[in-house]
C-alpha cells in the first residue's frame, strides 16, 4: 500500500515546493507518517529534496548575492549534520512525541501567524548574525525532525518578497539536503527502502513542482497555510497518542 500512496505525497509535497519554496519535507513526513515509520520519512523526505531543488535551480532565478545566500547555506548544513546525527540516537518512541509535539506548534503557526508586512530594504548584499543563526537552527530541525520552514520564513519573510524568498530557499535547501542524506548514509539510517520509495517518488516530484509553479501567483496564501495547518494538528495529535500509548 506504501508504494501505492507515496506517489500522492510527493505531489503535494513539491506542490507547496513549487508555489513556496519550501514545505517539502514538512508534507512528506506529516503525510508519509500515517503509513511509514516516522524517521524513515525524515531520511526519505532529505532524498527526494535533493532532487525537488534542483528540479527549481533554473526556476525564475532572480538574483541574490553569494555573500548572502552561501555563509547561510554554509550554518545550515553544519546544523543539517547535527541534526541527523541526533535522529541516529533519539530512541523511536521517543521521536514520535518530539515530531508530534513539533508539529503541533508548526500548525498554530501555519494557522496563525499573520505574515509581517515586507520592509522596504534592498536586497541584503552579505548575511548578517541573526541570518546564520536562523540558518544553523533550521539546518538542526530539518535534520532532525524534517521541519525547517517556520524558522526561516518568519525571519526571511520579514525583508524579502515572494519570489527572492523562494529563491533563498531553494538556494540553502539543496546543500542541506545533501549534508543530511550523507549523514543519514553515514549512520545506517539509509536503506533500499528509501531509495525504492524516492524513485516513485521522483515522476509524481515533477508534476507537483509545474502544478505549484502554475499556481504560484493565483493560489491563495491564506487558504494554503489554513489547510496545511489543519493537517499538521491531525497528524500531531495522532503522533502524540501513538507515543504515549508506547510510553505506557
Amino acid at each position: 500500500m506504501e508504494y501505492l500512496l507515496i506517489p500522492l505525497v510527493a505531489i503535494a509535497a513539491f506542490f507547496l515546493k513549487g508555489v513556496t519554496g519550501t514545505g517539502t519535507t514538512t508534507v512528506i513526513v506529516a503525510l508519509g507518517s500515517f503509513f511509514i515509520d516516522p524517521k524513515l520519512t525524515v531520511v526519505l523526505a532529505s532524498f527526494i529534496n535533493i532532487f525537488g531543488g534542483i528540479s527549481m535551480i533554473r526556476i525564475d532565478p532572480v538574483p541574490i548575492s553569494s555573500r548572502y545566500w552561501i555563509p547561510i547555506s554554509l550554518l545550515m548544513v553544519a546544523g543539517s549534520i547535527a541534526g541527523a546525527s541526533a535522529l541516529n540516537v533519539i530512541a523511536a518512541r521517543h521521536f514520535q512525541l518530539i515530531l508530534g509535539a513539533a508539529f503541533f506548534l508548526t500548525a498554530l503557526w501555519f494557522l496563525f501567524h499573520v505574515p509581517a508586512p515586507k520592509q522596504q530594504r534592498p536586497l541584503p548584499a552579505r548575511a548578517g548574525s541573526l541570518d546564520l543563526g536562523v540558518g544553523t537552527f533550521a539546518g538542526f530541525c530539518g535534520g532532525f525532525i524534517g521541519i525547517n520552514a517556520p524558522p526561516l520564513v518568519l525571519h526571511f519573510g520579514r525583508n524579502l518578497d515572494k519570489r527572492h524568498l523562494r529563491r533563498l530557499l531553494v538556494l540553502i535547501f539543496i546543500p542541506a539536503a545533501l549534508a543530511q542524506t550523507a549523514t543519514f548514509v553515514a549512520n545506517g539510517l539509509f536503506d533500499l527502502k528509501v531509495v525504492t520509495l524516492g524513485i516513485l517518488m521522483l515522476p509524481a516530484m515533477f508534476i507537483g513542482v509545474w502544478l505549484g509553479n502554475r499556481t504560484f501567483n493565483y493560489i491563495s496564501e491564506t487558504m494554503f497555510r489554513r489547510t496545511l495547518g489543519l493537517l499538521l494538528v491531525f497528524v500531531s495529535i495522532r503522533l502524540i497518542f501513538k507515543g504515549v500509548s508506547v510510553l505506557s
